[in-house]
């Protein structure tokens, strides 16, 4: 049983490779459009949350476009 599990664990992390900033930005979209709904945050509040979000997953994607530059010279 200990193997399976640490065989499983090391499956989800191989899967989890590159997308753990995108899964993260989408989960603090979500969380700010559930905010909004419920009235705890104006439009405003949603729109910066949003944005960070993006630019946090332009700026995910900017480095790795940087490291593979890097790595092909």
């Amino acid at each position: 049983m200990g193997k399976a599990l640490g065989n499983r664990m090391t499956n989800i992390r191989t899967w989890l490779q590159g997308k753990k900033t995108y899964i993260t930005a989408a989960v603090g979209i979500l969380t700010a459009i559930g905010m909004y709904a419920g009235g705890q945050i104006e439009l405003t509040g949603l729109v910066a949350a949003v944005w960070a979000a993006v630019q946090t997953c332009f700026i995910r994607a900017g480095v790795d476009n940087a490291a593979a530059k890097a790595q092909q010279q």
